[in-house]
């Protein structure tokens, strides 16, 4: 209980500390915009933009036409951006909205070519380009503090954030593509080439202060390090919260056995990992390079659409079975790149000790989601006899050596769907995840033969021989760094049968109950049948053939 109260609580500092930021940001922003955007008939892009030139045409104030926009805007932001955006960048909005308008009230003055009108001072005289720059800079530092937050202004500040979330576009620049427009338009209200000049300068020099604050704070490098105690280094960087990587090397020099500790960190943590070198090791030989861009965990995401030419989605079936593979692979098609365990480096035997089917296929697929990256489709299957009271149920896999008393007690329903545990799944996960990078071995599949022998000894008397293969997927999808965004499918697929009185096969590699399950409609075993006419009929391939369907529909 502690543990989650810490969790909730160190949630809520940042999220506060996301929130102060975010004000800070806004408030410089709105600072560039009435000291030195709008007393020299100024513009910039943006809804800002456009507000301003519609303040200069018709005098309606810029707050009023600003949020307006953004009001629309944000509907749509919602749906592609999440809620968790969308409601800093309306904190934004409705807070810019009443600083521009505090701000104005607070600096303006009397106008005197005009009795009893205001104005808002022009603070370094006529230097126009001056407070173009100026402007453009402070503009500039206010937006990058509000993105490096989760926020933003809004405005083309929330179409710059959908097109970075998908392509390897830096914000500035689609800021800057999308206000070419605006600001040549002010053309039109002042007839005056020089404020488009000015116009364009303040964009350009506002979208190069934005791209530089936020590369600056992204910014990465790489130390290798050469020392006597590299192990001592390595645990004191991975405790620092980042990762460090042990290479065997040799020195050339001495002829013998080293050790090399590579660590890419971030730049603001620099200092603090050089005075943990040297106080572990004062005569470390360290070599420190840049790292312009670090894509990965911890830091940015690789935003780059797959290799030209193949534009199949990418789904990892949570399994090793060649089986199960083809099988997957036929009814998915050639729109599906579906891929093993093996095929993205998992080459452990993901446990299946859960207490329910989609409990077990949630833990293998949410294994994959958070430590490999892709949406991912797990299974898990049980066998059902009547006469048995529904064994062998969820210990289909191990009938042979699980606990006879732990089974008569009911607990082996495939219908039971006990609450998952969060904590205990995520414990799980991490111990799975410590032993994926240390696992080598190659895997093979289950040796059912111990299974069958039971099951048909089981059932020797038996009057009903009447069965159900069960199968339940689930399929998880969404930004494997955002579980907010993570969306959990589950489709159930059932195969009625009788169970034979005897094998059509003793062979080791008789796969699950295959050769003494007899489905409906036929007179041989499951074993028996084409590969073919089980893709057609069995419970994996209506689960599948669900999903297929359900991604297929939302798609259109």
């Amino acid at each position: 209980m502690s543990s989650i109260l810490g969790d909730k609580r160190g949630l809520l500092f940042l999220e506060l500390k996301d929130y102060f930021f975010i004000s800070l940001g806004v408030v410089l922003y709105s600072l560039g915009v009435t000291l030195f955007m709008l007393p020299y008939g100024l513009t910039t892009g943006g809804v800002a933009g456009i507000s301003s030139i519609i303040y200069y045409a018709t005098g309606v104030e810029i707050q009023v036409t600003y949020i307006a926009i953004n009001a629309v805007l944000l509907v749509v932001a919602i749906r592609v951006l999440g809620m968790r955006f969308c409601l800093k960048t309306i904190y934004a909005v409705l807070l810019l909205t009443f600083v521009l308008w505090l701000f104005q009230r607070i600096i303006e003055v009397p106008d005197e070519l005009n009795e009893g009108a205001m104005k808002l001072p022009r603070l370094i005289g006529e230097e126009s380009f001056m407070a173009c720059v100026l402007g453009a800079i402070i503009c500039g530092v206010g937006l990058a503090v509000c993105f490096e937050n989760n926020g933003s202004t809004g405005g083309t500040d929330i179409i710059a954030a959908i097109v970075s979330k998908y392509r390897a576009v830096t914000l500035g620049s689609v800021i800057m593509a999308c206000d070419v427009v605006i600001i040549s338009s002010c053309y039109f209200v002042f007839h005056d080439w020089f404020r488009v000049i000015y116009g364009f300068v303040m964009l350009f020099t506002c979208s190069m202060t934005l791209d530089y604050c936020i590369r600056r704070r992204r910014q990465s490098v790489q130390f290798m390090i050469f020392s006597r105690n590299p192990a001592a280094i390595a645990d004191a960087i991975v405790k620092t919260g980042h990762g460090a990587t042990m290479l065997d090397g040799t020195g050339w020099y001495t002829h013998t056995d080293r050790k090399v500790v590579i660590s890419i960190i971030r730049q603001r943590d620099q200092a603090m990992i050089q005075r943990m070198i040297k106080q572990i090791d004062p005569y470390a030989f360290v070599s420190l390079s840049d790292a312009s861009e670090v894509w990965g965990e911890g830091f940015d995401k690789m935003k780059v659409s797959s290799k030209q030419g193949d534009n199949r989605k990418v789904l990892v079936f949570a399994t090793n079975s060649a089986r199960k593979l083809a099988e997957a692979r036929a009814i998915f098609g050639d729109r599906y790149d579906v891929r093993s365990l093996s095929d993205i480096g998992c080459h452990i035997d993901i446990p299946e000790n859960e207490s329910s089917l989609q409990n077990n296929a949630l833990l293998k697929a949410r294994f994959v989601k958070q430590f490999y990256g892709f949406d991912c489709v797990a299974d898990d299957t049980a066998l059902e006899c009547k006469a048995l009271g529904g064994l062998p149920g969820i210990y289909s896999r191990n009938y042979a050596t699980a606990d006879e008393e732990q089974m008569r007690k009911g607990e082996n329903s495939i219908a039971s769907m006990a609450e998952w545990d969060e904590q205990a799944s995520k414990e799980m996960l991490e111990i799975l995840h410590n032993k994926s990078g240390n696992f080598t071995g190659k895997m093979t599949e289950r040796n059912y033969q111990p299974n069958v022998a039971k099951l048909l000894a089981d059932m020797e008397s038996a009057d009903d021989r009447s069965a159900t293969i069960h199968t339940v997927i689930v399929f998880i999808t969404g930004d494997y760094e955002d579980h907010s965004t993570w969306r959990t499918q589950t489709f159930e697929g059932m195969l009625n049968g009788t169970i034979a009185k005897e094998a059509s096969s003793d062979s080791v590699d008789s796969f699950f109950y295959d050769s003494v399950f007899i489905p409906d409609g036929f007179d041989c075993t499951y074993q028996e049948l084409s590969f073919d006419v089980k893709n057609h009929i069995s419970q994996r391939a209506i689960a599948i053939s669900k999903l297929k369907a359900s991604l297929e529909s939302e798609s259109k």
